[in-house]
């Protein structure tokens, strides 16, 4: 009779601690579940974050292109106003270029002339060259 209420007595036992042990790991796995999710959370804000500051920063490159371009694009026009003016256009293609021209190769003659040395021969070599060319 004893050997039957000890066996019932640790069946018993045996069926609690399979109970508990049970609820434990249901009790795990739940906060495991609970843990898995907090960082899913906590990864998707940071994603959501970082996609943002990348959008801002994206905004901020193409506005800084923007005027970039712009400032260029008006410098740009004013350089070109600056050569398509209606007096400049004649001085830059008239007669008074051409008169200019001619003195400025008239001035480049005369004054490779006067660095010059006679050599043999009646050759005549620049100062800066050897004589012995």
């Amino acid at each position: 009779m004893e050997d039957e209420e000890r066996d019932r007595y640790m069946q018993s036992r045996h069926k609690k601690i399979v109970a508990a042990e049970a609820t434990l790991i249901q009790k795990q796995a739940n906060e495991m579940n609970a843990l898995r999710k907090k960082i899913e959370t906590g990864m998707n804000e940071r994603l959501k974050q970082r996609e943002i500051e990348h959008n801002k920063l994206l905004q901020r490159y193409q506005n800084v292109k923007r005027e970039l371009e712009n400032q260029q694009n008006l410098e740009r026009n004013k350089v070109e106003r600056s050569f398509t003016r209606p007096g400049t256009a004649s001085v830059m293609g008239g007669s008074r270029s051409q008169a200019n021209m001619t003195q400025s190769k008239m001035s480049y003659q005369s004054s490779s002339k006067v660095g010059k040395i006679g050599g043999a021969n009646g050759k005549n070599y620049p100062a800066s060259k050897p004589s012995n060319q």
